[in-house]
């Protein structure tokens, strides 16, 4: 019998590789609804099980399971490009991905033992991680960064009920795959910021 922890893990890693088709696809000239529709089935397909296992489940062997946080931003992708969502501004993109950036930044290599101290035993209900979570949570939320404060509310609240396989906050709130995007989306915004200038005779 498959676990919810087994469904929601599957069901991430098939809607970020759903995604990741639609924005492939997207380069061509496809009308929206096609794209939907095949994006649609690809998520289908990739948790229909071959043999023993869906395709989603080898992916899943390989990457982990994705936090909460990624599931949130694929989610509210999704529902922008159905234009259920507004898109995000400027402002708010560079936050988000910034404290993804700088999270990711602080965690991983010291998590790796560059340093005696290892930052994720925060994640096993320290207080303090808690406390300066929290408080993030409501700067963000009186900043108008909604989706921040609601991301971080959300992986909290996960990680209290047991949502994923593992009881450490850090798992809820960050992946690999994650810390990729967000530094690759920062490395995006530089550029493209750095290209306008330069085309209005900025140096």
């Amino acid at each position: 019998m498959m676990l919810f922890t087994d469904l929601t893990g599957l069901a991430g890693i098939a809607l970020a590789l759903a995604l990741l088709c639609q924005r492939t696809l997207s380069y061509l000239p496809f009308p929206q609804r096609t794209l939907a529709m095949v994006s649609s089935a690809v998520f289908v397909l990739l948790l229909v099980p071959f043999s023993s296992l869906p395709p989603a489940a080898y992916v899943r062997g390989m990457v982990g399971d994705l936090s909460v946080t990624s599931l949130m931003l694929l989610s509210c992708r999704s529902m922008r490009q159905a234009s259920i969502l507004p898109s995000l501004d400027t402002t708010q993109r560079w936050c988000g991905l910034g404290l993804l950036a700088l999270a990711s930044a602080v965690l991983y290599p010291l998590a790796l033992g560059v340093t005696p101290y290892d930052p994720y035993r925060w994640g096993y209900g320290d207080f303090w991680f808690l406390g300066a979570l929290l408080s993030l949570s409501l700067a963000a939320s009186a900043l108008r960064l909604m989706q921040v404060a609601a991301t971080i509310s959300l992986a909290v609240l996960a990680w209290a009920v047991g949502w994923s396989e593992s009881n450490n906050l850090w798992d809820y709130l960050l992946d690999p795959m994650l810390a990729i995007y967000a530094y690759g989306g920062l490395i995006t915004m530089i550029f493209s910021r750095w290209r306008s200038g330069r085309s209005l005779g900025f140096k």
